[in-house]
């Protein structure tokens, strides 16, 4: 795996290099001062050999590219402080949902998810608020980060806010902040806030960049720094839990 990876990040690396060089002059007369015609049927040569005698270097070169693209995306919402960490944050193996509190699919997935981390007390778990669906939605959002970013539980204030009945909204969990003993006026200055909005914003570009649709989506992924992941899988749609443990041990098996 490791020379395979190796062989195809020389490729790519060859590649770059010569299409980086190439770009420094658009001029063909300087093309050719850089590149003989010698030298680009050399590198072509190259290339084919390697893809020819490790086919895998393809796929392989695009799984570690996808990953450079995964790890681009979330680099924002995973050093944001005001992205509500659950469960271990130092743990080797990370578990990121896209929710939004008024999808079905997401409220479902949401005493599952709670039985995880009471049973699983070494995985980190991201929530990146993405309200997609309503105002009502949004406002959710805004008022659970308050909830976090003021310091009260989050855990509490987002199980109670997906397992309730009706529309979640701000005020209905502004209610339950409240219930937990923060304040309601500071509650509201922070959802008015620009850091909240900021925070949501981040996390609409790393679930477009990231090409997901809907919600709920997870990524499960080895974790070996706050900010960066490997060995991304990305599943969208509600996830049956069962699955979720099975590519936790997974990942964190090969960790």
């Amino acid at each position: 795996m490791i020379r395979l990876i190796s062989v195809a990040l020389g490729f790519f690396a060859l590649v770059a290099t010569a299409n980086a060089a190439l770009a420094q002059d658009a001029t063909p007369a300087t093309n050719e001062q850089l590149f003989t015609d010698a030298e680009r049927d050399r590198i072509r040569a190259e290339a084919l050999a390697a893809i020819l005698e490790y086919p895998e270097i393809i796929q392989e070169a695009l799984d570690l590219l996808e990953e450079r693209r995964a790890n681009s995306a979330l680099a924002s919402v995973l050093a944001d402080r005001n992205t509500p960490i659950l469960g271990n944050p130092d743990a080797e193996v990370t578990l990121i949902e896209f929710f939004d509190y008024n999808c079905g699919y997401c409220r479902r997935m949401a005493e599952p998810l709670r039985e995880l981390l009471a049973e699983d007390d070494n995985v980190r778990v991201v929530m990146i608020e993405t309200p997609i669906l309503s105002e009502e939605s949004l406002g959710a959002a805004q008022a659970s980060l308050a909830v976090n970013m003021l310091g009260g539980d989050y855990s509490v204030a987002h199980f109670d806010a997906m397992i309730s009945s009706g529309r979640t909204t701000g005020d209905s969990v502004v209610k339950i902040a409240t219930e937990m003993g923060l304040n309601e006026d500071a509650m509201r200055a922070v959802m008015r806030g620009s850091s909240v909005m900021e925070t949501i914003s981040r996390n609409y570009s790393a679930m477009q960049a990231l090409e997901i649709s809907g919600t709920p989506a997870f990524i499960v992924a080895g974790s070996t720094s706050p900010t960066n992941l490997t060995d991304i899988n990305l599943m969208p749609g509600a996830v049956p839990v069962e699955e979720l443990r099975a590519i936790i041990e997974m990942t964190r098996a090969g960790s």
